[in-house]
């Protein structure tokens, strides 16, 4: 098994990212909350993982022409067309339908093979957040004063793709694991109840067909190609992320102004916990544990793999981070080190994916 982890940082310097809305508990109700939560004695803002999985999405779309799955809604749930050889989102983000349609239990799932955490401010909220008081003027009468929070802060986030399970398909009866309908799902009488299950197992058989699927009795697997273009095109959309709540009044710039990628042969990522971290109101990086942990796990890093750390220059510039001592300190751990730009090691990283389908 084989996953691409990362972690990016996204600098936010006068932000509103992901609002929680009207806060109901307070007398006056015109205060517009950030999402916060807190750890320790401390409070920190924060996006949701659901957020970022949505920019995530969409950047596919607009730079990567991913043609998204549709949404479609029955009883109390809404779903996507659960169709990942057709819609690479449904394969790269994973899906959950279920109920029964004309008789015809048609529940299937998908662990996402992309995870990711929500992003979370280094600085807790007293060193980040203030609350903008603004008043509505433009109409008739009296201003009506209102209020909402933003912050200046870094947000981290991490992530995991399952390089094996893009473009595997599993049909195993476990919650998670039966991914797709087949011939063994569909009732033995053809009617015009379950009529739409039938051509939607058809349909599913013939698009497999058509892009050269494998498929066996509990697995249908994608070409090579197909795998290779989703997993490294989902990799390349961090460099171009965009979205976010409230730009028109705090534009901001989402693209990670900082990455450490790395292929690791096992369901972990090294990055997650505090290698980057507030010190008295500055945000550090702990290379050196980073360099003993990534020590720690060589027996799950692939041979010849590299850590690749992309970074933007005015970004750690104002971090007061040195470079050359991060590097050499993450050296130590036995791990070549690729350094360069954002962009610059997101691309050598992909190929270093790429490789792994052949």
């Amino acid at each position: 098994m084989r996953f691409a982890t990362g972690l990016v940082l996204i600098d936010a310097p006068h932000s509103a990212l992901n609002m929680l809305g009207i806060d109901e508990s307070l007398a006056d109700r015109n205060v517009t909350r950030v999402k916060t939560f807190k750890r320790g004695g401390k409070r920190y803002p924060y996006v949701s993982s659901q957020a970022w999985r949505y920019w995530w999405r969409s950047t596919l779309k607009e730079h990567f022409n991913w043609e998204l799955s549709p949404l479609y809604r029955e009883q109390k749930q809404v779903f996507t067309a659960a169709n990942p050889l057709k819609y690479p989102d449904d394969d790269v983000f994973g899906y959950m339908r279920a109920f029964k349609k004309g008789g015809v239990n048609v529940t299937v799932t998908r662990v996402s093979p992309l995870k990711n955490t929500p992003l979370i401010s280094v600085l807790p909220d007293r060193n980040s957040l203030t609350v903008d008081e603004g008043y509505a003027s433009r109409h008739e009468g009296d201003p009506v004063p209102y209020s909402q929070e933003f912050y200046s802060t870094v947000f981290k986030g991490a992530f995991s793709l399952d390089l094996d399970a893009v473009g595997r398909f599993t049909i195993i009866s476990k919650a998670g694991f039966k991914n797709l309908l087949t011939r063994e799902d569909l009732p033995k009488n053809r009617n015009k109840n379950n009529e739409e299950i039938f051509q939607e197992v058809e349909e599913m058989e013939k698009l497999a067909k058509e892009l050269g699927v494998q498929m066996n009795e509990k697995e249908w697997v994608m070409p090579s190609e197909i795998r290779k273009k989703r997993a490294s095109e989902a990799i390349k959309a961090l460099r171009l992320l965009s979205g976010g709540a409230k730009q028109t009044q705090y534009h901001t710039d989402i693209t990670p102004k900082f990455v450490l990628l790395l292929n690791v042969e096992a369901g972990i990522n090294p990055f997650i916990s505090d290698v980057v971290f507030e010190d008295k109101g500055d945000i550090k990086f702990d290379a050196e544990a980073l360099s003993k942990r990534l020590g720690d796990l060589r027996d799950v890093i692939p041979e010849g793999a590299k850590l690749y750390l992309g970074y933007d220059e005015g970004f750690v510039k104002s971090l007061g981070w040195d470079m050359n001592d991060i590097v050499q300190k993450l050296e130590e751990s036995g791990i070549e080190v690729f350094l360069g730009t954002v962009k610059e090691a997101i691309e050598e990283f992909v190929k270093e994916v790429e490789a792994y389908y052949g």
